[in-house]
């Protein structure tokens, strides 16, 4: 058999077009580096459908990461040794990385092709604050949401705002070519979720053992409300509002069609179920988010993972 490398690079390229779910990519990606950087390179010029997302696994503290595909139950593992030892921040296809270093460097890295964008380090953040060093200021790491206008796989023309907390909660944003963060000199209190739509960005906060998500779905903005048992941290229902963001005013959902819900720590989206398998429409996918009680929860957390179904508000596992 020839050499896999060598086939030429327009070949590969129709290869990697034929791909319609992300999935697919990452054995594809895996067959050697020229096959990776060719694929990524020409299939993301152009956004591609929306995505059943693949669920990132914990780190293992080694160069891979694993993630899990709904669609066929598969764990696919990841060469992606620039995510070892780091909190990432899933956003329009791409991982905000902050490692735990004193600085705290961070980059906007792609999982598939590992193209990195480099952004001012994490004490940056805190140095608006007035925190000095690392004596001053601790080693507790502040970021809490990182999110991004677009996807740089597609434009230049992007900003990434974060929420993080240094001693009070503070709003930042960063373009390409800017040297530091920018200061959004406004006192916010602590942000359940933050989101883009429609040329601007939109924030909810919290509400006791209530957790609220903002999602695109239809054109429309949808709030999300996740309710809990509190200490216990196991979801029991949803509830979901569409918001009129010219007037404030909200009304009731009481179903989502053929559309499906997946929420995240840091990412939600929506997709249309009725094209795929293994996906079923009307459903809020949802993974454990209640991080603040996982010191306090016998054998920790990370055990909230279901599906919700919003016709008859029964829960299963997926």
């Amino acid at each position: 058999m020839g050499n896999w490398a060598e086939l030429p690079y327009d070949l590969i390229v129709l290869i990697a077009k034929r791909f319609k779910l992300l999935k697919d990519f990452i054995p594809f990606c895996s067959v050697c580096t020229s096959w990776r950087i060719a694929g990524t390179k020409e299939v993301y010029k152009v956004p591609l459908e929306p995505q059943v997302p693949l669920l990132m696994l914990a780190d293992k503290d080694d160069n891979y990461r694993e993630f899990y595909s709904l669609l066929d139950g598969e764990v696919s593992s990841i060469f992606l040794p620039e995510a070892r030892k780091a909190e990432c921040y899933s956003t329009k296809g791409w991982l905000c990385t902050m490692v735990y270093t004193i600085n705290g460097e961070m980059n906007l890295l792609h999982p598939f092709s590992r193209t990195q964008i480099p952004f001012p380090p994490e004490k940056n953040l805190w140095a608006l604050q007035g925190y000095g060093p690392v004596e001053e200021r601790g080693t507790s790491h502040s970021v809490e949401k990182a999110i991004l206008s677009a996807s740089p796989s597609v434009t230049s023309d992007h900003v990434l705002l974060v929420a993080y907390y240094a001693g009070v909660h503070n709003l930042a944003f960063w373009r390409l070519g800017d040297l530091n963060w920018n200061p959004i000199d406004k006192k916010w209190g602590a942000f359940s979720d933050i989101n883009y739509y429609d040329g601007r960005f939109y924030g909810v906060g919290y509400s006791g053992e209530v957790w609220f998500y903002l999602v695109e779905v239809s054109s429309a903005l949808l709030l999300v409300a996740q309710f809990s048992y509190g200490d216990s941290s196991a979801t029991f229902k949803f509830k979901v509002v569409e918001l009129d963001v010219i007037t404030g005013d909200f009304k009731k959902i009481k179903t989502l069609g053929d559309s499906a819900i997946f929420l995240g720590s840091n990412a939600v989206i929506s997709i249309d179920a009725s094209k795929f398998t293994g996906v079923e429409p009307n459903h809020i996918y949802f993974t454990d988010d209640w991080c603040i009680d996982y010191h306090y929860l016998e054998g920790g957390g990370g055990r909230d993972m279901e599906a919700y179904n919003l016709k008859d508000e029964k829960i299963k596992f997926f």
